[in-house]
């Protein structure tokens, strides 16, 4: 089985890479994704369904984790009726993501805030400026060490990667700093792409323009094309884990 799980850059407008790895090797696909999704739902979701895929047997997965911005994070609401947060059997109890900050700049000039309920706005707003990018990225990488240990111990193959482009913090970002270095010390290039210089939509869409450049510019998708060479190279990965 193939299992996918990321934000709207795991979806294009045709075959993502999702379905380029099934029609490759051969395996049916679980895609998970969906667009607006913060890490935190990314990796506890994937989590739990490995947990389900291990309940109902299946023992060959390769796990496709592509993270989102980091300046999502999630709320609990009850009864929100945001159809999108409940496409999947509505097995996410009430989380719904939000992005908290749009504009590039918002480091200095404050975040935009978009399609957020205005009851939510003003703990959003101060969401984003009193987090940093070291304090989420060691979480995440917690996480994400976590869930790949989950898969050694289930015997799935895994791998994880930035899908959003977040180059231009985590560059600035020390590995060896203690609350991180034992976290990212866990990925290299078997199980992941460079975790703090690469994204796979800024690699992807500096060679070609997003196929929705117009509504987006360069924050834009790759389009099938992409996806299908980025299948590629996640098989390479794949057939190395098997070595």
């Amino acid at each position: 089985m193939i299992y996918v799980n990321g934000d709207s850059y795991s979806i294009t407008n045709g075959k993502n890479y999702g379905d380029y790895l099934s029609e490759s090797t051969g395996n049916p696909l679980l895609h998970k994704g969906i667009p607006g999704s913060s890490n935190s739902r990314i990796l506890r979701t994937t989590a739990r369904d490995l947990l389900k895929l291990k309940q109902q047997g299946v023992t060959d997965c390769s796990v496709i984790v592509g993270l989102s911005f980091w300046f999502r994070t999630e709320l609990w609401i009850d009864e929100h009726g945001i159809d999108r947060w409940y496409q999947h059997s509505f097995d996410d109890g009430e989380f719904a993501s939000f992005q908290a900050a749009y504009n590039n700049d918002w480091f200095t000039k404050g975040p935009t805030l978009k399609n957020v309920p205005k009851e939510y706005q003003a703990y959003l707003r101060e969401w984003v400026l009193t987090r940093n990018t070291d304090a989420v990225f060691v979480d995440i990488m917690h996480q994400a060490s976590l869930l790949k240990h989950l898969c050694n111990s289930l015997g799935y193959k895994f791998i994880i990667f930035w899908s959003a482009d977040v180059t231009e913090d985590t560059r600035r970002i020390d590995p060896n700093m203690d609350a991180l270095k034992d976290f990212y010390a866990e990925f290299d290039q078997s199980n992941s792409f460079n975790l703090l210089d690469y994204s796979f939509s800024n690699y992807y869409n500096n060679i070609r323009k997003p196929y929705d450049f117009e509504l987006y510019g360069n924050a834009g998708h790759p389009d099938t094309q992409s996806h299908a060479e980025f299948a590629q190279e996640l098989v390479k990965k794949l057939e190395a884990q098997n070595v």
